[in-house]
């Protein structure tokens, strides 16, 4: 931990030095930053999920707003309503540390299942903008529900982890926790196909990839371990970068004292 200095004046006694605790493993530990931030990002995510209800969408030829009654079955909805719980619960700390009279520190509150949402709204960010968006057609951009939960949700809860997030809090395994909730979807998915299909229910696969009339339960598999291999790969990364420490002013990597769970 580092210290800062800070002046108190005492009438008739010489003065005394007041110190803040500064954490040195957070790029910006300023609490107000922060919660600022939060705030905004809280917002905006509400209001992408707002959005994914298709409150907003309305029917051609219709002045009626519709409903969006499959919103639920869309992995990219679901994590965007995780990560504003996580958002919420996260602001709702730093402002609760504000009103305590804190001026610096980092996050406290679920390490673990904030990097698991990042992990998640990552893989939102990139599969649509890889796989099934087409972010060099006008389309793309025009929506701003389309916006709100694919990209900017999505950069805003990224860069919150980079920046005011403590780092040396993931362990080895964490990673792999990541692949639980998504796991958890295809399973579900699946599971509520196959009984649509049984009892010949209408129903379409919400994405190409999980769609077993077109690829047959091995292609699904195929891309699910594909995926699975990404969303891996991205909590690595980010469990390297948790490494990244600020030493003697230079930031380096710091793989001592690892926790296995």
């Amino acid at each position: 931990m580092e210290e800062q200095p800070l002046n108190e004046k005492n009438s008739g006694q010489p003065q005394k030095v007041k110190t803040v605790a500064r954490n040195k493993d957070v790029i910006c530990d300023n609490l107000l930053t922060q919660a600022i931030y939060r705030i905004v990002f809280c917002v905006i995510s509400a209001l992408g999920c707002l959005l994914s209800f298709g409150f907003f969408d309305r029917t051609y030829g219709s002045e009626e707003f519709t409903f969006s009654n499959d919103f639920w079955q869309y992995y990219t909805n679901l994590s965007n309503y995780y990560c504003l719980g996580i958002g919420i619960a996260v602001c709702a700390d730093t402002l609760r540390k504000l009103r305590k009279g804190e001026t610096h520190g980092s996050n406290t509150v679920a390490p673990t299942l904030k990097l698991c949402g990042v992990v998640m709204i990552m893989v939102t960010f990139l599969v649509y903008s890889i796989l099934l968006g087409e972010p060099n057609k006008l389309e793309f951009w025009n929506s701003l529900g389309n916006l709100c939960y694919h990209v900017i949700v999505p950069i805003l809860f990224i860069v919150d982890f980079f920046i005011f997030d403590k780092h040396r809090q993931i362990k080895i395994l964490d990673p792999l926790k990541c692949t639980f909730m998504p796991l958890g979807y295809v399973v579900y998915i699946l599971v509520y196909g196959a009984i649509c299909r049984a009892a010949d229910l209408n129903f379409e696969y919400p994405y190409f990839f999980l769609n077993v009339d077109e690829l047959g339960y091995s292609g699904v598999v195929g891309w699910v371990f594909a995926l699975l291999a990404v969303f891996i790969a991205i909590g690595y990364l980010m469990f390297v970068y948790d490494k990244l420490v600020k030493e003697d002013g230079k930031w380096k990597l710091d793989f001592k004292n690892l926790k296995v769970w």
